[in-house]
């Protein structure tokens, strides 16, 4: 068949991914990004070592933190809490929209910071936009909250608009202690609650659905730095909604599940030893959506995490950067209530924003 003048075949681009960090969660990124149809072209980390491996891996090029996102449309930034604002910031400047692993920051300050550059950068992009400018993906910031993005969540939401008024709230999130990357070193900013509570927290919020008023929690620690590894948080809603949440890196077992009931039914949540739906004590289908990714990382909600950010689309799922810096507020407040016997903290948290929860906690 004669094709006469008509154009060559173009592949289409594949989006371009630069991470920031070389440890386990980038590689759960680097192969969510490959489900997703997107190419990791940079990767970055403060030792070198381990970017120049991974790099290598994934045929990338291995550069500088400074270098980021190297001319990447996205930058995930997966490294420990204290880069996160510098780096966030410089990717949105640079035009790229960016990836934030939890937690946001680790001082409210920060996430102000980060806040800040994310409505900058949105606006900037915006304008392009008004202006008629064609432009790449950019000016869009996301809080790595991955559960989020998860075929059990998005079930689950729909499940609990039939719900209405909630009378219970209760949420687990246990397992062993990490020992991996920088967990096996000396932790200054937070523990267990500051690194694993943002994930209760988001789903906690998700399924309450209204105004945190106030929260109080406890904290104690088996670890030679202090930080703490067991917490137990109670979260005030504006219903008068009391949510309950156990958070610890010391249960020889592994257990993250939640249970939602009112007067109409009850919902139960399970992602850990297996992912489960209970509606009313029947279990609920939870059909896979990419059946060519890796069944764990979209289970998840790796996959889908990549693609609602791909998508720039702002009706999509995500954890916006004022979401993420509320989340912090929480975990603040949790820390001032354990700092003072766990007396109930009223939100939004009114403390000193240039500290770090283990410091509020901590005096």
């Amino acid at each position: 068949m004669a094709l006469g003048n008509q154009q060559p075949f173009r592949r289409k681009r594949k989006p371009s991914i630069a991470l920031a960090g070389a440890g386990y969660i980038a590689v759960v990124h680097a192969l969510a990004a490959d489900s997703a149809g997107a190419k990791v072209t940079a990767v970055a980390s403060a030792g070198g070592k381990s970017a120049r491996h991974l790099a290598g891996e994934l045929d990338a090029k291995k550069v500088s933190p400074e270098a980021l996102p190297s001319g990447a449309d996205f930058l995930i930034v997966a490294t420990p809490p204290a880069q996160h604002a510098e780096l966030a910031v410089q990717g949105l400047r640079a035009g790229a929209s960016v990836l934030v692993e939890k937690p946001l920051a680790t001082t409210l300050a920060e996430a102000d910071r980060i806040v800040s550059a994310a409505a900058t950068a949105a606006a900037v992009a915006a304008a392009a936009v008004a202006a008629g400018q064609s432009a790449k993906p950019g000016g869009v910031l996301r809080c790595a909250e991955n559960l989020l993005h998860s075929p059990v969540w998005a079930q689950a939401v729909t499940l609990r608009a039939g719900l209405g008024p909630l009378t219970h709230l209760s949420l687990r999130t246990l397992q062993p202690p990490p020992d991996w990357g920088h967990f096996a070193e000396p932790l200054s900013a937070g523990g267990v609650l500051f690194d694993l509570g943002p994930h209760a927290l988001a789903l906690a919020l998700g399924l309450a659905d209204e105004p945190v008023l106030a929260v109080s929690a406890s904290l104690s620690s088996t670890r030679q730095d202090g930080a703490d590894d067991s917490a137990s948080v109670v979260l005030r809603f504006e219903s008068g909604l009391r949510a309950s949440i156990e958070i610890s890196w010391v249960s020889e077992i592994t257990v993250w599940e939640a249970q939602a009931s009112s007067d109409s039914g009850v919902l139960r949540i399970e992602l850990i030893p297996e992912v489960l739906l209970e509606h009313n004590g029947e279990q609920v289908a939870i059909p896979l959506r990419h059946p060519h990714a890796d069944p764990t990382l979209e289970q998840f909600g790796y996959v889908d995490q990549l693609l609602d950010l791909i998508s720039q689309d702002p009706n999509r799922p995500g954890q916006t950067a004022e979401q993420a810096r509320s989340i912090l507020e929480i975990i603040c407040a949790a820390y001032q209530s354990a700092g003072q016997e766990g007396n109930e903290v009223q939100l939004p948290f009114d403390g000193d924003r240039s500290l770090t929860p283990m410091q509020i906690w901590k005096g």
